[in-house]
């Protein structure tokens, strides 16, 4: 089993914005800190529409990055090779809104870009 590094797309419409990850292929998904990335609250976060199981500390149970990029791939979802093939991540805004959003340098996941 190969865990390469790999830069994915995400892409949340109800902010309007977009940033590239670097992740590796059997890392378990950090959904809190993709939450924080956006302002959005940790238990209410979809990718591509899904929810994805997750512990108390919002990081995926089972799922690695490979293998959910492997099952949207499979099933013609995007899966955030591009920018016209981000992830879409959804969720609820946290009560204090996108304006609370911290930095995801103090988490698992590196930002490499902020764009629109």
């Amino acid at each position: 089993m190969s865990n390469k590094q790999r830069i994915v797309k995400l892409f949340c419409p109800l902010v309007s914005k977009a940033v590239w990850l670097v992740v590796w292929d059997e890392q378990r998904l950090d959904l809190g800190s993709i939450a924080r990335t956006f302002g959005l609250d940790p238990s209410t976060l979809k990718l591509n529409g899904h929810f994805i199981s997750r512990g108390v500390d919002f990081i995926a149970s089972s799922v690695t990055w490979n293998s959910l990029i492997s099952f949207f791939s499979a099933r013609g979802f995007s899966t955030g090779k591009n920018h016209q093939d981000a992830l879409i991540v959804d969720g609820k805004l946290t009560k204090l809104g996108s304006n609370n959003m911290k930095s995801s340098w103090d988490s698992s996941l590196w930002v490499i870009s902020f764009d629109h």
